[in-house]
This record gives C-alpha cells, sequence and structure tokens, in this order.
C-alpha cells in the first residue's frame, strides 16, 4: 500500500513520464526510496536535470502520498500501479509502462497473463472481406487455443478480433485510448458492454476522459506490451496497426502479418512488415505452432529421464552462497516480499540488500517481480 501511494504521487509530479519514471524506480530499488533521497540523489538519475531535479523537490514538500492516495482512491477506486500484485508483469518489462492502469471487468484476466500465452491483433479500420474473414480464423483459433486475445475496440480489425474470441468462448482485452467508462467510436457500444462482463477494459486514463488523437498510438504501446507476439491481419502503408507493430519488435516481441494482394491497398502495411522480417501467416495454425516455441510462461517440471518418469538422480548441486546472500535468501518468505520488508527483518542497509539481491537473482535464486517485490525462483 505504501510503495503504491508513491508510486500515484510520483505519477503526478510535472515532468516525469513513464521511461524517466520507471528509471527512478530502477535507480533507488523503490519509489519510495526515491522520495526521500535528497537533490543531489535525484540528479544522479539519468534525465533528471537541475530545473526537473529541483521542481521534483518542490513538488515533495506539498504532497503527501498517502493522502493523495486515499483522495484518489475515492475519485477511482478500480486502479493498479506497478506496486500492485494485480499489474501485469509483461507489461512492466516495457521501457516505458503506464504508472497507473485503470481497469474494468474481470480482474482475473491479468493474474491469466502470467499463465496464458497472449496475442494482440490489430490492424486497419476498414478492411476488406478477405481481411475480416482472416482476422476472424485467426482469432477463433486462438481462442479455441486458450490464447488471450489483446486489441483496442477500434472499428475494423479489432473489433472483429474481440467479436471473434468473446463467441468463440475464448478470452480478450482491450485497450482504450479513453476512460475504460467511455465509448469510442459509438458503433462499439454493443461490443464494449459485452468486454466489460466477458473480458477486461483497460486504460492510462481515469474515467471521464474523452478521445483524443495523441491518446491512440500512445495506447499502441500497451497493446504490444501486453503481448507476447502480435499479429497485423490487413494494413495499409500509413496504419496505426505498424506503430504497434514496431513498437512489438523494440519490445522483443514476436511479430506476425498476414500477406494479401499486391493489388490491395489495405495489404501494403503487412507485405512491407514481411520485407522487413516478420513471419508470414501462411495457415490458420502458424500462429498456434509458433507460440509453442516462446518460452514457457508457467515453471517448468522436472524434466523426467529415460522416458521412465524418473527424475535425474544427480541434480545440479546449488551454487555456493556467501555468508550474506544467504542471509538475504533465507528472509525471503514463501510468499513475495518487497524490498522495504526484506531490509526491515536483515537490519541491514538498503543498498546492500539491493545488492545482494542482485546477485541472487543473476544466480537463478531470486525472481525480481513489480513493485520491488521479490520471490524464491
Amino acid at each position: 500500500m505504501v510503495e503504491r501511494a508513491y508510486w500515484l504521487a510520483w505519477a503526478q509530479a510535472k515532468g516525469l513520464g513513464p521511461i524517466l519514471l520507471k528509471r527512478l524506480c530502477s535507480h533507488f530499488g523503490t519509489l519510495t526510496t526515491a522520495w526521500h533521497a535528497s537533490g543531489a540523489e535525484l540528479l544522479e538519475v539519468e534525465g533528471i536535470g537541475l530545473g526537473l531535479g529541483s521542481g521534483l523537490v518542490e513538488y515533495r514538500q506539498r504532497v503527501s502520498p498517502l493522502q493523495l492516495l486515499a483522495s484518489y482512491e475515492q475519485q477511482h477506486p478500480n486502479f493498479w500501479t506497478p506496486a500492485d500484485a494485480e499489474y501485469p508483469t509483461l507489461l512492466y518489462e516495457i521501457a516505458d509502462p503506464p504508472p497507473i492502469l485503470f481497469y474494468r471487468g474481470r480482474l482475473e484476466l491479468a493474474s491469466a497473463l502470467q499463465l496464458m500465452p497472449s496475442v494482440g491483433v490489430v490492424g486497419t479500420r476498414n478492411p476488406s472481406d478477405y481481411g475480416q474473414r482472416w482476422t476472424r480464423r485467426l482469432t477463433q483459433q486462438l481462442a479455441h487455443h486458450d490464447v488471450i486475445v489483446v486489441s483496442g475496440l477500434a472499428k475494423g480489425v479489432d473489433r472483429y478480433a474481440h467479436q471473434q474470441t468473446l463467441d468463440s468462448g475464448g478470452l480478450t482485452i482491450a485497450v482504450l485510448g479513453t476512460g475504460v467508462d467511455q465509448v469510442y467510436p459509438s458503433t462499439n457500444r454493443d461490443l464494449h458492454d459485452r468486454i466489460a462482463h466477458q473480458g477486461l477494459l483497460l486504460s492510462e486514463h481515469p474515467n471521464g476522459t474523452p478521445p483524443d488523437r495523441a491518446h491512440f498510438p500512445r495506447r499502441n504501446r500497451i497493446i504490444a506490451g501486453l503481448s507476447r507476439a502480435v499479429v497485423v491481419t490487413e494494413a495499409p502503408a500509413r496504419s496505426g496497426a505498424l506503430i504497434t507493430a514496431q513498437l512489438a519488435n523494440d519490445y522483443g516481441r514476436d511479430v506476425f502479418a498476414v500477406p494479401g494482394s499486391l493489388d490491395n491497398l489495405n495489404s501494403e502495411g503487412c507485405l512491407e512488415l514481411i520485407n522487413q522480417g516478420a513471419q508470414m501467416i501462411l495457415n490458420d495454425t502458424t500462429l498456434i505452432a509458433a507460440l509453442g516455441q516462446l518460452p514457457q510462461l508457467r515453471p517448468a517440471e522436472p524434466e523426467a529421464k529415460g522416458g521412465s518418469g524418473s527424475r535425474d538422480p544427480s541434480p545440479s548441486p546449488a551454487p555456493p552462497l556467501s555468508p550474506a546472500m544467504a542471509q538475504v535468501l533465507a528472509a525471503i518468505p514463501s510468499e513475495p516480499a518487497t524490498l522495504d520488508q526484506l531490509v526491515q527483518a536483515i537490519a541491514q542497509p538498503t543498498g546492500e540488500v539491493l545488492a545482494t539481491l542482485v546477485q541472487l537473482e543473476l544466480l537463478g535464486l531470486v525472481t525480481q517481480l513489480p513493485g520491488m517485490r521479490y520471490q524464491r525462483s
């Protein structure tokens, strides 16, 4: 709860965008620690100069994070920060994750992202019959294989992707460029309401935020961030879907494209993506087969050796640990613990505990979760 308050407080500070905010958290370990840092220490963060640094120091003097959180939760009860367990880990991996994520719908879908693969399906707002047909075919296959379909609830390809997923009994997440209570375009009102009950609506904008042209390109990074792979089913040369594909590539996610006719302007974007190295959709099982090649999300079960179901009788020995590493590892309980909790339990300086946690991560013994929480691997 405390770290959640500091994420909210820092997110309201003028001049701190998502990239700089994540950099601030990485530098200090927690945003709680960053809040209590000196002005000189703030200047050590790449991207914070004298002007911004002095503004942040002045801002901290007049804001109480816990009071701000209490007031904000009364107006906007349904939101997550990276300090919350529900915040999608996959999304926090990108360079510029939204510091505040508003939601509406089935909250368990956020947790499902930890266990099930997710694919972003995007494309033109004016698809041809071919584009509509292949969007439906691909999303139907994804739904039948328990893949979460992510899109932007726009006209055209987005609508067909969400609709077919729900019609096939699948799971879908819609990322909006408005507040989650706003319907845009108005023709999607029925689908918006359906996703609110059967899927999950997400946005970095609070309730009541109307559509704005600047919001939609920024919205695309969240679609890419929530997806382990992105497929463009049909898109012209200048399309927002290509922005999503480029962002997915930048984030290290797989990019797929459906090939089309050279005579169809809506195929130009997909053909260019393929020319640049995107994987080509050759049939409606291409995506499913490719997802099987991605690293598994679930913890791997011990491998059976020799085909008899027996485990390897001589597992690799645990790496030798220094006394400090052994102390930190022993202090991590069965449930994820925050950095502050570990510092209090061990009674060591924050910097020393953080350095030891990094060493344990490198050895594969500890995993860092959003909000600077740690658990045993």
